[in-house]
């Protein structure tokens, strides 16, 4: 009686390992697929396969790998589609979900020069946006002086 339950458990128990280890080789296939098509150049399908590699990470501790590659995909400067906010926002991700992670140092590095350069780019934005609205001033005001010339001469 003691052997059928010794089976019983050992299958149970290999049973239940088989999807964590299957999700973990999918996902794992799919972050290597990224990272070449990264190095490649092929944005749109390493986005594609981080997507799905994300999607098969949720419980056997790639995201962090995941969303490392996807900042540094978001940050590569051939990228068409580079976007500095969401690399950031995959690294705060990291951060704040996986403080243990090995990528830490580096996440925390990234994310803080990434958080330096969105708030200069806003910096700016804003002066452009100032220096726009003083050259209207000055226009206006230079039609005024010659307005108020032309009123003079009168």
């Amino acid at each position: 009686m003691r052997a059928p339950g010794l089976v019983l458990l050992g299958l149970l128990l290999t049973g239940c390992s088989l999807p964590f280890t299957r999700q973990h080789r999918d996902a794992e296939q799919w972050v290597v697929r990224a990272e070449a098509m990264t190095q490649t150049g092929n944005y749109p399908e390493a986005h594609a396969a981080y997507g799905r590699a994300l999607n098969a990470s949720a419980k056997n501790g790639l995201t962090d790998r995941v969303l490392f590659g996807l900042a540094r995909l978001y940050t590569m400067p051939e990228n068409p589609n580079r976007d500095y906010r969401r690399a950031y926002e995959h690294l705060e991700r990291l951060l704040k979900e996986h403080p243990q992670s090995q990528r830490v140092g580096e996440a925390r590095a990234w994310r803080d020069l990434l958080a330096t350069f969105l708030a200069q780019r806003e910096e700016m934005a804003r002066l452009r946006q100032d220096v726009q609205r003083i050259r209207q001033d000055l226009e206006r005001l230079k039609q005024l002086e010659l307005e108020l010339e032309r009123q003079r001469r009168r």
